[in-house]
């Protein structure tokens, strides 16, 4: 009897796996069947016929239509979590870091997302320059990564010298290929920002809080106390480090990727568990289901220096009540219009305001802030001039290795 109770559970516990295996693409018996029913699916060469027309109309726009626009991204430290909430217009995702410097590992983190961005900006200008010359593809992911200094230099270590890997299906020629490429990064408004050296100023909005401020009932509302349990992990992933020191490694890093879907917007994955959805609005051709990778780029310099905030913070045992940043530039579209033909293509004027409640004497919190823009990879990714380069892969649809 119980060797038939126990055969019962394994065969349970078998058919559960196996049913949690599958999805709705499962429900075929036989591959035939769906091919018959899928064949109308729409196609990315069908977006490309779309976003051609979209993009021949909105070139013919004189630039009397338009106007600049100044480009919002807020981000908050979460209270308690610790975590940061970045939002741009009314889509939002969650960061955070791992359980050694503090985080719960709940969401994307900066370095690895920011290289997303980019490679998504590169993906949407390679489809923009594929539709307007009239070339198929089938599909594309672009995935990228730094790679080490060829000499050495006293930057702030962060994600730099990047290298794209551009996976294409398509008919065309090798040399349409590269074409499309060298057009792509030359017509990104992203990587033209990065390739540049950018001064972003940083202001500060100030208010005090009492330092024997008491958080009434059994509540996770307070920053402060997060900082407190960060400077514990810091410190203790400090004193590792002394001891067991990594060996540098030479090795790039596998770095996260940019896919097209059919209707053109873009899945970014980061870490290989994250996603982040980009589209570009309905007049470029989009569905306008996702934040563009123009406002993201600025939502990763804001949650960049959230997060090296608290970490400082926590390392200088500052109380910290609250904390949230506001990144803004201005997008002028008029760019390449005549009469604007030299006006940059990228964002301009990008700023940081950080809100801070904290007991700590303004003079201790711009000390403290200095200290964040001195070692906040994103921060520095801006000051700094970056390089790009590419390599192109031709794989059959779906297939990036």
């Amino acid at each position: 009897m119980k060797k038939s109770i126990l055969a019962f559970t394994l065969a349970a516990v078998a058919t559960t796996a196996a049913a949690q295996t599958q999805s709705v693409e499962s429900i075929f018996s036989s591959a035939k069947k769906k091919a018959q029913l899928v064949q109308n699916a729409p196609t990315l060469r069908q977006h490309l016929k779309a976003r051609k027309a979209a993009l021949e109309a909105w070139n013919a726009v004189p630039a009397s239509e338009l106007k600049p626009v100044t480009l919002t991204a807020n981000v908050v430290a979460k209270n308690r979590a610790g975590y940061r909430e970045l939002r741009v217009r009314e889509f939002h995702y969650v960061g955070d870091c791992g359980y050694t410097d503090g985080g719960q590992n709940a969401g994307v983190e900066t370095q690895t997302t920011a290289a997303a961005v980019f490679a998504s900006d590169l993906a949407d200008s390679y489809i923009n320059q594929a539709a307007l010359a009239g070339i198929d593809i089938d599909s594309l992911t672009i995935e990228i990564h730094g790679q080490p200094d060829k000499v050495p230099t006293n930057r702030v270590a962060y994600n730099r010298n990047f290298l794209y890997t551009i996976y294409v299906d398509s008919p065309a020629s090798d040399a349409e290929l590269e074409q499309l490429a060298v057009e792509a990064e030359k017509n990104s408004s992203v990587v033209t920002l990065i390739k540049k050296a950018v001064t972003v100023p940083v202001s500060i909005v100030y208010t005090h809080s009492s330092r024997e401020r008491v958080i009434e009932g059994a509540t996770l509302e307070g920053l402060r106390e997060y900082i407190k349990g960060k400077r514990q992990a810091k410190l203790w992933a400090q004193e590792q480090a002394k001891n067991n020191p990594k060996p540098k490694s030479a090795k790039p890093v596998t770095g996260p990727w940019a896919t097209v879907f059919a209707n053109g917007a873009r899945e970014l994955t980061i870490s290989e568990k994250y996603h982040i959805v980009h589209d570009n609005p309905a007049y470029l051709g989009g569905t306008n289901i996702g934040l563009t990778s123009r406002e993201n780029a600025l939502g990763v310099l804001g949650t960049c220096l959230t997060h090296i905030a608290e970490g400082q913070a926590a390392l200088l045992d500052l109380d910290i009540d609250s904390l949230r940043v506001r990144v803004e530039g201005e997008w002028d579209p008029r760019a390449g219009r005549k009469g604007f033909e030299n006006e940059p293509i990228e964002p301009q004027n990008l700023r940081v305001t950080l809100y801070v409640t904290t007991p700590e004497l303004f003079s201790t919190v711009q000390k403290w802030i200095e200290q964040t823009e001195n070692v906040c990879p994103m921060y520095n990714v801006f000051k700094d001039t970056q390089t790009f380069e590419h390599r192109i892969v031709r794989v059959k649809k779906s297939n990036r290795k």
